[in-house]
């Protein structure tokens, strides 16, 4: 099997960029990330990680320059989630409402790709691994990616029931003697059980959009750990970014959402383990 992600977890995450040299001094300094460029092939896609030797490299996610026909287009951050085979996955995506943006395609010897938008208009990706090269390999730690949370205007549950579907995800809500949220909430979990603990895993959650999130189109948000959300904000904002959504306490932990300079929304919180299993 090319990697323990469960079938229906996000495997990997990245970001457009139109400026791929600001952005990587800022996500580097940020959290202490390291690069590598695939190269002029495949348009110099650059490969995000932890640790500075190949041989050390964790992954953690990717930057992809906007292509040339939309040089100034707003960066955004993107998750793909794990599935064993991309082109029935797409086309049972389309059955379910989903619009295909582009068709799977094969990506070297590595992976199949393909880019959707949900029926609420969600970007998202489906991945399907060819090797043991691919996906997250850096986890549970300050500057790898530790949750994944889906912002949207309305019942989160009701949005969620299209992934429920897709990906085979559970859906739950939080019971009466769990902490109060600000907004309604639904916990991810997959189905299947991780190949090295035997567990389900909670790998996000969905909730109602607050403030000006209303008026964004419904977003999945990346969260990367780190080991001082109000630390990592204010480096963030002297690196050129913007806090959207100031340090605050959740019943996940402390949290708060980044805006890089180029446009990209992300989340920072406690780099302890946020995902349960079962």
């Amino acid at each position: 099997m090319p990697t323990s992600i469960p079938l229906g977890a996000p495997i990997w995450a990245d970001a457009n960029t139109p400026d791929l040299a600001a952005d990587l001094n800022f996500y580097m300094r940020l959290f202490n990330w390291a690069s590598f460029d695939t190269g002029e092939q495949f348009g110099h896609y650059t490969e995000l990680c932890l640790g500075t030797t190949v041989s050390m490299a964790r992954a953690v996610g990717g930057l992809a320059p906007n292509p040339p026909g939309e040089p100034g287009r707003r960066s955004a951050w993107g998750v793909a989630f794990h599935v064993d085979d991309c082109v029935k996955a797409a086309s049972e995506a389309d059955k379910l409402g989903a619009t295909i943006v582009s068709n799977p395609v094969r990506v070297g010897d590595d992976l199949v790709y393909a880019a959707l938008r949900d029926p609420d208009g969600g970007a998202f990706g489906l991945f399907e691994p060819m090797s043991d090269h691919v996906g997250f390999t850096a986890s549970g730690e300050p500057g790898s990616a530790v949750w994944f949370e889906y912002v949207y205007d309305g019942a989160p549950v009701e949005a969620m029931q299209f992934y429920s579907e897709l990906l085979n995800w559970s859906l739950k809500v939080p019971g009466a003697g769990e902490p109060p949220r600000d907004a309604a909430y639904v916990g991810l979990w997959t189905h299947e059980h991780h190949v090295l603990t035997g567990s389900n895993v909670e790998f996000g959650g969905a909730r109602m959009a607050l403030g000006p999130e209303v008026d964004m189109q419904p977003h999945w948000l990346v969260c990367f750990g780190t080991d001082s959300v109000d630390l990592t904000a204010a480096k963030a904002v002297d690196l050129g970014g913007r806090v959207a959504v100031a340090p605050l306490d959740d019943p996940g932990g402390r949290m708060a959402v980044l805006e890089s300079p180029t446009g990209a929304h992300f989340t920072i919180m406690s780099s302890k383990q946020r995902g349960n299993e079962t």
